[in-house]
């Protein structure tokens, strides 16, 4: 003997319908998280911090030199060079490299040439005056909010 036929409610429609709007919402709530901030790794990168390498240095720093002083007032007053070349024994080199999260780096470069062990020349990349909360290569500084700045 056969069965009857049961007739079942439609619930193919619910579940699209279900699936559809479930959707919908996974990707308005991620909509906002989606494009990457040009100070972060990114939403899906991983996390990355910012680097700071070398000797920070600012001008105040650098209008304690004067030509005519020795090595060790310079290193007292600069500390010790990052790059001493070997066959240039008259050029100490202070660099700083400052990498952001984002992969962007800056650069900053200081060169004391010595003659008869006396600073002869200086020449420096444009520097900050002195430590500026605003410099966003000061080691655990962040630059101020736009709307700050133009007040």
């Amino acid at each position: 003997m056969p069965l009857p036929a049961v007739s079942r409610p439609a619930r193919a429609p619910a579940r699209r319908l279900a699936a559809a709007a479930t959707a919908a919402l996974l990707i308005a709530t991620t909509a906002g998280c989606a494009g990457p901030r040009a100070d972060s790794s990114g939403l899906f990168a991983p996390y990355r911090i910012d680097l700071p390498q070398g000797n920070y240095l600012t001008a105040d720093m650098l209008d304690k030199l004067s030509p005519g002083m020795t090595r060790e007032q310079v290193r007292l007053v600069l500390g010790s060079p990052l790059l001493q070349p070997l066959f240039r024994a008259d050029r100490w080199d202070y660099v700083f490299a400052y990498r952001f999260a984002s992969g962007r780096t800056e650069v900053r470069r200081v060169a004391i040439l010595f003659k008869d062990d006396l600073i002869a020349t200086i020449k420096a990349d444009p520097l900050p005056q002195n430590d500026e909360a605003n410099d966003p290569m000061l080691p655990g500084g962040r630059p101020a909010p736009a709307a700050a700045a133009r007040r």
